[in-house]
């Protein structure tokens, strides 16, 4: 992983990873410390910021444990958006310090991935279906 939104969709999924489990707690206590870093403490909006990462944890935590895997997937973009606010995209150090804690106390980092497709030439309309599709060059 290399560019900043690697890292910061590996820290998401890290960090989804651990809600609803026993890691959690310390999970939570990182994403303070990255808030206090950038903003210092007792900077306002941090009660906010926890209020939705314990509000998206509590989701996940009430699923049944076989399916916390699926749940914690969904919640991810609204994690990503958490650690933006802790951190910024202009710091993938300390999303990398994140990860890297997670994974010394037990947690699975995802795999990110992605595909490129180039130099194809169409004469009608493509159909396409998925997440996250992005479309460019000229028609």
């Amino acid at each position: 992983m290399s560019t900043p939104v690697e890292i910061l969709a590996a820290a998401s999924g890290a960090v989804a990873g651990t809600m609803g489990t026993d890691l959690y707690g310390y999970t939570r206590q990182r994403v303070v410390d990255l808030w206090r870093r950038r903003r210092g403490e007792g900077a306002a909006g941090e009660a906010e910021v926890l209020a939705r990462l314990d509000t998206l944890e509590q989701a996940v935590a009430a699923i049944e444990p076989e399916q916390r895997a699926a749940m914690a997937g969904a919640v991810q973009v609204p994690v990503r958006e958490i650690l933006v606010s802790c951190v910024g995209e202009s710091q993938p150090e300390a999303l990398q310090e994140l990860i890297d804690a997670l994974a010394a106390q037990g947690a699975e980092t995802p795999v990110v991935s992605q595909q490129t497709v180039t130099g194809n030439f169409a004469l009608g309309n493509i159909n396409t279906a998925g997440r996250d599709n992005n479309l460019g060059g000229t028609r």
